[in-house]
């Protein structure tokens, strides 16, 4: 007892002697008074293990991807608009990660009673940010030992803009070793000059994990999916207005990750999403404003075409509110697959980005909520759409990168208990509703503007555009639905009648203008049927022209030469003869192509066409017919061996390349009485193409799509009697789209694409390729 007491006593002079000193050592007052304390017999406290953050690191941590994005985090609730992370010499174990932040920064009391304190309460007291309100993100006390996880040694350079210096705090992880008490390690704390206005810099020296570049890629993705990439409801003019006038409206938030081997020269890993944002055939934005407004607006530069428009909860009602749902925005990049829409160089990089993370994405006061957006999800059954064919125009989750934003400070939104998702209320299905009937609203008025066939049966009017008939019966019949359902869960409400005695008024007269429309329609089809009654006819006339005129041509040619041999002294005659004899062998040659199309039709097997057996013996065969006419075949061009196709009739290859051919001499001719036409063959992922180029007049854009309906034509004369002394080479409109015919029959693709070196157009098919087992089948 009395050795107890002397060591009191000890301690006591030891500790006022510290005191006393005018640079008294706080690390030994803090040691002595930790020992005094440990004489209080009726008072304990807990103590702590320096080891434990350590520990608290590896279990809260565990993975270097959740500690990184825990960082970013940081920097987002630090009111930052942009995060740079930096990972040098990062491909071994050692090496060195900073991350950079122009955040509001720490001033020395956030420092040390934020960072420096574990499980501090700042945000539970502030779950807000101080400056764009963000609701907070990181996790609560997890930033620090994501920093523990990462490296063996940080190093925190902050600023704020009210402060005068820059504060540098070191710490050496190491330093935190079992069998030592925590408050006995201590970290360097410096002030510096500030080399910026504001902002946090974290430099994680001594790496634990190898970062290659794949996993740093992954990280980026993963980041990037937790965040909303930019604020939708925040127009630019806003934005502009807000730094002007020094306001608070949050201008978004964007992580940028570099690669630097050797710490000097850097390298950016790319934003694959935004790369391709820039290749989007259309940008489709929906609004319902803090009234239940709903609005929507369709850009696209590649159609040439803006159109805005509004949208209701009651579909036959644009101004009608939608009472459930307020402060919702959101954005889908739209993409058209095989069409001209986006550069083939990129179409499969895109599609092969859209299969893993294609969809509308879901994000709720800033933050990814899941499933929705993720591979399989379809929540808005754009996928299930797209089977039914309820429309034809492509609209799958594939097509579309995008995300919708919902700011819910009401609580309207509320996550399942298993966090997996929103409860389907009231104001989720009004948001469904709300988003899958604005995004196929404007895929149909995008169809509308490239002239595609929206809905099954749709016909043609007068003009060539598609005729609205169909998707006005489409209407009708979900306008019965929806009153279907109202009945089943009537409750007799009056006003509710009275909605639903309205919209069968309107139907009814919806009904009467669909029968006249009807009407209309069968006698096109007639007019129609009767044509190609006709049209048919012509080609059984065609193939006995072939069959007849084969006996009288070895009569003319018999005939040719007893006249040659008759005429062998008279000079001028025999030249003339020469000419007649060089153009009917010109003649025979043309004639038979179309006696080996003729006989191919009585074959009835498929097989798989290489593409060179139907190229060089078309070339050889019209070469002649080609020169005549001012037109030179250039060598066609093979881009690898064994192009064969998928098993289909050899003459239907001899029909596409035929009407490629005499579209190109009428295209040629119109500008010029010399032309080139190229072919080119390859192969393109599970599809062989051709490609059939040409130096004619090219085709225009509005007329891309046109050229493949049927009596679609350019050439065509007013009447027959303008037959007589025309020369002109005319056409009836039905070549390209029996080719197209052809082409979709197999599950192919034609478009017309952009021309290569001196060509002016060029058409491209693409056939499915044959498999081993149809190759083995066939012994090829």
């Amino acid at each position: 007892m009395c050795s107890e007491i002397d060591n009191i006593d000890k301690i006591k002079k030891q500790l006022n002697v510290e005191l006393q000193k005018e640079d008294s050592d706080i690390n030994y007052v803090l040691k002595l008074s930790h020992d005094l304390a440990s004489f209080d017999k009726t008072q304990i406290r807990f103590s702590v293990d320096a080891g434990v953050i350590d520990r608290l690191g590896n279990e809260l941590v565990a993975r270097q991807e959740t500690a990184v994005s825990e960082l970013v985090k940081n920097s987002y609730d630090a009111d930052a608009v942009e995060v740079s992370l930096t990972f040098i010499n990062s491909t071994i174990v050692g090496g060195r990660l900073i991350i950079s932040d122009d955040g509001v920064g720490m001033n020395r009391e956030q420092l040390i009673n934020g960072f420096m304190r574990i499980s501090s309460t700042d945000k539970i007291q502030n779950p807000f940010s101080e400056i764009y309100s963000r609701k907070r993100a990181g996790q609560k006390g997890i930033g620090r030992f994501a920093v523990q996880r990462l490296g063996s040694k940080l190093t925190i350079i902050t600023q704020t803009l009210d402060g005068k210096d820059a504060l540098k705090l070191i710490i050496e992880w190491d330093k935190y070793a079992q069998n030592n008490d925590l408050y006995n390690v201590v970290n360097i704390l410096e002030t510096s000059n500030k080399k910026r206005e504001k902002g946090t810099t974290l430099i994680i020296d001594g790496l634990r994990d190898k970062w290659t570049e794949a996993a740093i890629r992954r990280i980026f993705r993963y980041v990037e999916d937790i965040l909303q990439p930019f604020p939708l409801s925040k127009k630019k003019e806003e934005l502009e207005l807000n730094i002007e006038n020094g306001g608070k409206i949050d201008p978004g938030f964007k992580p940028i990750f570099y690669i630097s081997p050797d710490g000097k020269q850097r390298k950016k890993v790319s934003d694959e999403k935004l790369m391709i944002y820039n290749h989007a055939s259309a940008i489709i934005d929906g609004t319902i404003d803090s009234e239940g407004f709903g609005s929507y607006l369709i850009e696209s530069s590649k159609l040439d075409f803006t159109f805005e428009d509004k949208i209701g909860i009651n579909p036959d009602e644009k101004d009608t509110k939608f009472d459930m749902v307020k402060s919702v925005n959101f954005r889908a990049y739209y993409y058209i697959y095989n069409s001209n829409l986006i550069p083939k160089s990129q179409e499969t990089a895109i599609r092969k980005l859209a299969n893993i993370s294609g969809g509308i994405r879901l994000y709720r006061n800033g933050f990814r909520v899941l499933p929705y957006g993720e591979s399989g999800d379809d929540w808005l059954s754009l996928d299930s759409s797209t089977r039914k064919r309820s429309l034809l125009p492509v609209h799958a989750n594939i097509n579309f990168f995008g995300f919708v934003e919902i700011n819910d400070s009401s609580g309207d939104f509320d996550e399942t208990s298993s966090r997996e998702g929103l409860m389907e209320n009231e104001s989720f299905i009004q948001l469904q509703n709300f988003v899958y009937r604005t995004i196929t609203t404007a895929v149909v008025k995008i169809a509308e503007i490239r002239n595609i066939k929206i809905v099954s049966g749709q016909k043609k009017d007068e003009d060539g555009n598609w005729e609205k008939i169909e998707v006005r019966i489409k209407n009708i019949a979900y306008t019965l639905d929806e009153l279907d359902k109202a009945l089943e869960n009537d409750e007799g409400n009056i006003v509710a009648r009275a909605k639903r005695k309205k919209r069968i008024k309107e139907l009814k007269k919806e009904i009467d203008e669909v029968a006249k429309l009807q009407k209309q329609e069968h006698a096109k089809i007639f007019k129609e049927r009767s044509m190609l009654r006709v049209l048919s006819s012509v080609g059984l006339t065609v193939g006995q022209f072939v069959h007849e005129i084969k006996y009288y041509l070895d009569n003319i040619q018999d005939d040719i030469k007893v006249l040659l041999n008759e005429l062998n002294k008279e000079l001028e005659a025999l030249k003339r003869l020469n000419i007649l004899d060089n153009n009917f062998a010109i003649f025979q040659t043309y004639m038979s192509y179309f006696d080996h199309v003729i006989s191919q039709n009585v074959i009835r097997e498929l097989k798989p066409i290489e593409l060179r057996t139907v190229v060089r013996p078309f070339i050889k065969s019209l070469k002649s017919d080609a020169l005549k006419s001012g037109v030179v075949f250039s060598e066609p061009v093979f881009k690898s061996y064994g192009l064969y196709t998928k098993p289909m009739h050899p003459s239907e290859w001899s029909s596409i390349l035929f009407n490629f051919y005499t579209n190109s001499k009428k295209a040629i001719k119109r500008i010029s009485n010399e032309g080139i036409i190229g072919i080119e063959c390859g192969e393109y992922d599970n599809y062989v193409y051709l490609e059939f180029s040409d130096t004619g007049d090219g085709i225009s854009k509005e007329h891309e799509e046109e050229i493949f309906v049927e009596f679609y034509t350019t050439t065509s004369q007013p009447s027959l009697t303008d037959f007589d002394d025309n020369r002109q080479i005319t056409g009836t409109g039905l070549g390209l789209k029996i080719v197209k015919d052809i082409v979709k029959s197999y599950r192919g693709n034609i478009n017309v694409v952009s021309p290569k070196a001196e060509y002016s157009t060029c058409i491209r098919v693409e056939i499915p390729k044959a498999n081993d087992k149809e190759l083995d089948e066939y012994g090829l």
